[in-house]
């Protein structure tokens, strides 16, 4: 089934559904596994971006103290570059040093980053308990270089509203980060395309 045009994936459009592998497990895990997680978070990461890095360790404290209060994230790493610091194994090991508490998950065949029109990383998608996006935004104001740690305020405050059944703050502030190359036309023809966008 066609994906939608990119124009229509805003605020209020649902949750597009997808299964991926997590290299640390072996499992293919996606949104379905969590249906009684009040809030939803789709966050896209990669391993070396310094962007990322600048608010992975930030993402994992806010992603633990959340958890109980209803949030359910999954990490999704689509880059195209073909590094070996990208590769699954050294994304298992990603998430075992940063210590997250969601899957952490690898799109080969960069399918459900074009599902989701992500086009840099880190970018974050927050969804309510119906499976609607209410939030996509920056983490907070803070930036690599900066001289500032990363605290996650904007998404916290956004998350929190949704757990308290209220609306994610209007004013969301665009990611910025590093953009995500696309994969060769090659080796997306080698790709064995371990994951695929059911349709509805």
């Amino acid at each position: 089934m066609p994906l939608p045009p990119a124009s229509s994936f805003s605020l209020g459009a649902p949750l597009r559904p997808f299964r991926l592998p997590e290299p640390l497990t072996g499992r293919l895990v996606g949104p379905e596994d969590f249906p009684d997680a009040q809030v939803l978070l789709v966050a896209f990461l990669c391993n070396t971006c310094p962007h990322v890095k600048h608010v992975a360790g930030a993402l994992a404290a806010l992603t633990r103290d959340l958890d109980p209060q209803g949030l359910r994230a999954l990490a999704v790493n689509s880059d195209g570059t073909g590094a070996d610091d990208e590769a699954p194994s050294a994304v298992a090991a990603e998430a075992l040093r940063r210590g997250y508490v969601f899957p952490y998950l690898i799109d080969q065949t960069q399918a459900v980053a074009h599902a989701y029109q992500a086009t840099s990383t880190p970018d974050f998608y927050l969804f309510d308990r119906h499976r609607r996006l209410a939030y996509h935004g920056r983490f907070d104001e803070t930036r690599f270089g900066g001289g500032r740690a990363a605290h996650g305020g904007e998404l916290r405050r956004a998350i929190e509203a949704l757990l308290k059944g209220r609306l994610a703050p209007e004013h969301q502030v665009a990611c910025s980060g590093c953009r995500l190359f696309p994969l060769a036309a090659a080796n997306r023809r080698a790709s064995p395309a371990p994951n695929a966008i059911p349709g509805p």
